[in-house]
């Protein structure tokens, strides 16, 4: 099934405004596609441990990741008519839908990743990993100025996974493949990882932290990245 991107138009940017975005966007994707990759995930044997959840183990096959979140200018290439400030080009690209991010995935010949698959790649190497959350410890991020914000995908280097995925406890939160109702009816998805910035103050995050998100929202702390399975 073809996602269709949805949502309203923006106004129509300049001719100036346009030419100098598909430089830079241009450049950006290629400095991303060759900084970015795909970091390979082996398979593994995981267990549950929600008490709500059935017990026992399930399988995670081989899949690959992308080493940083989507940027601006990565997501501008999809999308010519997404707009944002030239110098935030390698910043995570926000205010996008579960929509909009599955739509992305679908153009690039990738996919979101499940809950269970974004844990394994935050998880990494650890073979006896639990779901959820035998984490990686949690990465202090040392704070930006004042307000809610993201910053350039990986900027802070001590915010890896032992595979070298960036980003992944902290920078902008991340929509997941799964989805679920909520009590009034809406459709929701999971997002994974955490927000770096709360008034402008030094907090911790981590990957076991998780919420679930209307797929019609657009929130200005919500990015995504994507895998390609085997």
């Amino acid at each position: 099934m073809t996602i269709r991107r949805t949502g309203a138009k923006i106004m129509k940017p300049s001719l100036f405004y346009t030419v100098v975005l598909t430089i830079l966007a241009g450049l950006s994707w290629s400095i991303h596609e060759y900084r970015n990759g795909l970091i390979p995930v082996s398979d593994i044997e995981m267990m549950r441990t929600i008490p709500s959840q059935q017990q026992g183990g399930y399988y995670i096959p081989e899949f690959k990741i992308d080493k940083y979140e989507v940027t601006n200018g990565q997501y501008w290439r999809f999308d010519n008519t997404h707009t944002f400030p030239p110098e935030q080009i390698d910043y995570p690209v926000t205010g996008i839908t579960w929509v909009e991010a599955m739509a992305y995935a679908e153009w690039a010949g990738k996919a979101l990743p499940t809950v269970a698959e974004w844990t394994r790649a935050a998880t990494a190497t650890k073979k006896n990993g639990l779901l959820p959350w035998d984490a990686i410890e949690r990465v202090p991020i040392e704070a930006e100025p004042p307000g809610n914000q993201v910053f350039r995908v990986g900027k802070y280097w001590r915010d890896q996974t032992p595979l070298g995925v960036m980003d992944m406890a902290g920078n902008a939160w991340e929509w997941t493949a799964d989805t679920l109702r909520l009590p009034d009816g809406q459709l929701a998805a999971i997002v994974k990882g955490g927000f770096t910035f709360k008034d402008g103050k030094l907090i911790f995050s981590g990957i076991e932290q998780a919420d679930t998100v209307a797929v019609t929202s657009r929130s200005p702390v919500i990015g995504f990245r994507c895998i390609r399975r085997k």
